[in-house]
């Protein structure tokens, strides 16, 4: 009885309206931003940097006939390709995962 009553009464009351607020920024939002900035330009650097002594050691090592200090070079300089790709398509890449579909 209790419970027929309660089902009654509940389905009489109006539903709350939430309102749809705008999303906004918490405090630090800038420092936060300014420090993902930050580790993009170094994630950047080392990339290049990654490359450029990849190339040394591959030309070292085929230099003085290392054939591994060679092969290591080549895998230093094609996983610095491969992460910029993964650099550069990054962003796209999680912008469509994040995206909501429509």
């Amino acid at each position: 009885m209790l419970a027929h009553m309660l089902g009654e009464w509940l389905a009489q009351a109006p539903a709350p309206v939430i309102p749809d607020v705008p999303p906004s920024a918490p405090p630090g939002a800038d420092r936060i931003l300014g420090l993902v900035g930050n580790a993009k330009w170094g994630a950047g650097i080392a990339l290049i940097i990654g490359f450029f002594i990849g190339l040394i050691v591959w030309a070292g090592g085929r230099w003085v006939d290392h054939h591994r200090a060679g092969k290591v070079g080549l895998v230093m300089m094609l996983c610095s390709i491969g992460g910029a790709l993964l650099y550069g398509l990054g962003w796209t890449i999680i912008n469509g995962f994040a995206a909501a579909p429509q």
